[in-house]
């Protein structure tokens, strides 16, 4: 009897563009770090394309033990040997692929991450996406590949093929699907436990999404039709998926194992088997339990403590040739999921003529066919295999030796389709008493209620762990989804786009709770800041960015009317714009919105210092009404580093209502010791969040104590002022309009204060004014209703007059610098101390 191949592939494919800019390299070799091979990946001639840190080509290397990864929207970098860079890198491992036909590619890999909606927003945020596969997911063992992760890990930070940037502070980031889940934690750990603390990039998060730590299910009476058609039933596509489930890389998340009763295993069962013997219950715990670096678990599985309703029947097939009445040739194949212990579970007969009956019945208790996780139609994949190939085997025009047979079907009824596949205690590897979950009651009966998914302690070998529970958008669906699950319709397929939003919503806020560093109190990724609050509740579905509820689409609009200062001939229809800059304050680009600025967006370019006559470059950003510079709003500075490296700079522009009324106009200044500059994608990004971003307090003693002078304008210096015992500032102003200003190093918060005093020597300061920021309306000249106080002039001024709150954050009292603007020329400024009241 002929059958069609059998497949089943546990990650669908789907067709999206993959034009996005991208670099594939094929990591390769057993015989240590110095003799992996790094090369330009080329399917068809990998082995002879690359070198390995020794320079023995890679043709040399057996390539059994391979990883292919995919580098999107790499940073060029012409110092390194491949030319790129790795940012913030977010490495994405794929799972497990069931097939037996081909090999899942990377564009197929990519399809699916785009389609899941996760690369716009890791590219917003300030990461690299990186698509790690590995080609033997079946036939190597979950040990050899974490190993070739682990090697492959140590390769990219040691810098040798391409950089690293920042990696001490950064790291990498590891989110492992299904079975990559697996092979991220353990590789991570194994890298983790070797590498230098000192000078070595750390782990900064590992997370998984619907990884089986503790096993996966495939309905027991599966394991038996399986091998009944494979072994008597003649079937070449099922013998092959037998042998890929019997894979090491398949057969060791499977919590199911085949127990041999005799020498020749004819007499066996399949029976649960989480003996520490095996790598996924014994070895593998060890990275499960490693502390070394923060882990986030997500199933995709309900968690209701309930079996879910199901039908104890998942199909009937039954299928004869007959002539004059009698049958020629039958196949039967009966699969069901009972717990008595005593009704067959798996009943598979095949009839012919000459050859006679095979025919096997299995009893056991398929306690777990159920248990609440995520699912898989197992039995809807093996139903139309076996009905296809029973209708190829007895076609309804059906001749044998010029003998006209009848045939049909007496039973045919598909009646439950999907089965559990990842338990979601798996998925969540949760723990009972101590001990892990999936052979303990509390598996099938462990509910949402009361849960702490964000901070589970002995419930869990993870940090945060996070389930289908009550708020999830799939939690009433009357069974788990399916597992990895992606959308093939935006309309209709609307729960399962919401469930990935809540998904990956969750592994990002966790990502951006531990990159906080309290200490420092700012993100280590500073983009982070404009989406996420520190300590955020992950469970609470309103801090939701906007991008990922519009499934990580990111609103951006580039500009239509751009100009350069130093290079004339340039316009907003390039990319990349190149020129000299001069030392000192420069206007170099100027762009128009032609619309008001959008309160709460963000401006951002891509800026490189080629060359550079100095070491230290800033950047700020104004905001006009017009051209020419009418009701200018200047921004936060910030600092570019001068290292021949592209850096993405951006600025957060006013969130209240109103406050960028006729602001049409941008202006980017940079200030240097002069150099070579490239400045490259202008762009308008509209879906920043108001994060409720905190602020740290201003000192009392603003000056001396706390912060410093600088000059602002060309005209302007500052200088140190002695008089007997006292030191001050000296600002010499040679025109009007000289600026120099109190650098506050960052935006502070005068919340707490309402008044400020500025003391001053006598017979200074005559013609200076001061403000806050940009808001130069709101400016206060000193020697107005000053009073004196022992030998100094006193000015006090309202906060409230200088800052103009209109135009900060939740508008409160925030502030970067406070600037000392002269209104005459010649004029000399001695300022003593500086406090906030």
């Amino acid at each position: 009897m002929r059958f069609v191949l059998f497949v089943l592939a546990l990650l669908l494919g789907f067709s999206v563009s993959t034009a996005r800019e991208h670099i594939d390299l094929v990591f390769s070799g057993n015989y240590g770090l110095d003799s992996m091979c790094v090369a330009k990946y080329d399917i068809k001639n990998s082995r002879n394309s690359g070198f390995t840190l020794t320079g023995l080509p890679c043709s040399a290397l057996p390539m059994y033990d391979k990883v292919r990864i995919r580098v999107l929207n790499p940073r060029k970098d012409d110092s390194k040997k491949m030319h790129f860079s790795l940012v913030r890198p977010f490495l994405m491992i794929d799972g497990i692929y069931l097939s037996t036909n081909g090999m899942r590619t990377l564009s197929e890999m990519q399809d699916e991450v785009e389609r899941f909606g996760i690369v716009d927003p890791l590219v917003e945020l300030g990461y690299t996406p990186v698509l790690v596969q590995f080609p033997q997911t079946v036939r190597r063992s979950l040990l050899e590949n974490s190993q070739s992760f682990a090697k492959m890990l140590r390769l990219i930070n040691s810098e040798y093929w391409f950089g690293f940037d920042n990696k001490l502070q950064d790291g990498f980031v590891v989110l492992g699907v299904s079975q990559g889940g697996i092979l991220g934690r353990y590789g991570s750990y194994l890298y983790d436990i070797a590498r230098n603390k000192m000078t070595d990039a750390p782990i900064r998060l590992y997370s998984s999404l619907d990884s089986p730590h503790q096993g996966a299910i495939l309905p027991l009476a599966l394991f038996y039709t399986i091998d009944f058609w494979a072994l008597d039933g003649g079937s070449g596509g099922a013998e092959a998926f037998r042998d890929l489930i019997n894979g090491p890389g398949a057969s060791g998340l499977l919590l199911y194992e085949r127990m041999c009763k005799n020498k020749d295993c004819s007499d066996y069962s399949y029976e649960v088997n989480a003996s520490p013997n095996r790598f996924l219950f014994g070895e593998y715990r060890k990275a499960a339990e490693y502390k070394g670096f923060p882990s986030v678990l997500i199933a995709q599985g309900q968690l209701k403590g309930t079996i879910p309703a199901h039908s104890d029947t998942f199909f009937v097939l039954n299928r004869h040739a007959k002539k004059f009445g009698s049958p020629f040739g039958r196949a039967e194949s009966r699969l069901y999921s009972y717990l008595d212990g005593k009704t067959p579970i798996a009943h598979n007969r095949k009839y012919q003529y000459l050859d006679g009956a095979k025919e096997k019945k299995r009893t056991a208790q398929a306690f777990y066919d159920f248990i609440q996780g995520s699912t898989y139609p197992f039995a809807e994949t093996m139903y139309n295999s076996l009905s296809d190939g029973m209708i190829k085997a007895m076609p309804d025009d059906m001749t044998e030796f010029f003998v006209s047979f009848s045939t049909g079907w007496d039973e045919n009824s598909l009646i439950q389709k999907n089965s559990t596949f990842i338990p979601t205690t798996s998925a969540m590897d949760l723990k009972c008493n101590g001990i892990s979950s999936i052979t303990e009651p509390c598996a099938f009966y462990q509910n949402y209620s009361g849960f702490p998914f964000t901070n589970p302690g002995a419930k869990s070998s993870a940090n945060a762990v996070y389930a289908v529970d009550a708020t999830h958008p799939r939690y009433n669906e009357p069974i788990s989804g399916r597992h990895i699950e992606l959308p093939s319709n935006m309309k209709a397929d609307s729960a399962v786009i919401r469930g990935l939003q809540v998904d990956m919503w969750r592994v990002l806020c966790e990502l951006a709770n531990y990159d906080y560093d309290y200490a420092g109190k700012k993100f280590r990724n500073e983009n982070l800041s404009w989406y996420f609050k520190p300590g955020t509740d992950c469970m609470d579905q309103t801090k939701m960015p906007e991008f990922l509820r519009k499934g990580g689409y990111v609103q951006k609009k580039y500009f239509a009317y751009g100009r350069y200062d130093y290079n004339a001939e340039a316009t907003e229809s390039d990319k990349n714009v190149t020129f000299d800059l001069p030392a000192g304050w420069h206007k170099v680009a100027v762009f128009d919105n032609g619309e008001d600025l959008p309160e709460g967006t963000s401006v951002g370019f891509d800026i490189t210092v080629n060359k550079t006559k100095g070491s230290w470059m800033k950047a700020e950003l104004l905001l006009l009404k017009s051209k020419s510079g009418a009701g200018q709003l200047q921004l936060q500075e910030v600092s570019i580093p001068v290292d021949g490296k592209k850096h993405h700079v951006h600025w957060k522009l006013p969130a209240n209502e109103g406050s960028l009324k006729k602001y049409h106009w941008i202006r980017l200044v940079l200030n240097s010791d002069g150099g070579n500059v490239t400045v490259a994608n202008p762009v308008l990004t509209k879906s920043v969040e108001d994060t409720g971003k905190e602020y740290e307090n201003a000192d009392i003693e603003l000056y001396p104590k706390a912060y410093k002078f600088a000059s602002w304008t060309p005209s302007a210096s500052v200088e140190t002022y002695l008089e007997g015992a006292n030191m001050g500032a000296e600002l010499d102003f040679k025109k009007i309009g000289s600026e120099a200003y109190l650098d506050f190093k960052g935006e502070k918060s005068f919340e707490s204060y309402k008044k400020l005093q500025i003391y001053y020597w006598p017979g200074s300061c005559q013609g200076t004014g001061v403000y806050f920021d940009s808001y130069l309306s709101g400016m206060q000249y000193l020697k107005d209703s000053a009073t004196i106080e022992g030998d100094f002039v006193v000015k006090e001024i309202s906060l409230s007059d200088v800052i103009d709150t209109k135009i900060t954050h939740n508008y409160k009292k925030i502030a970067s610098r406070l600037v000392f603007r002269s209104g005459k020329t010649d004029e000399v400024c001695l300022v003593y101390r500086i406090l906030a009241k």
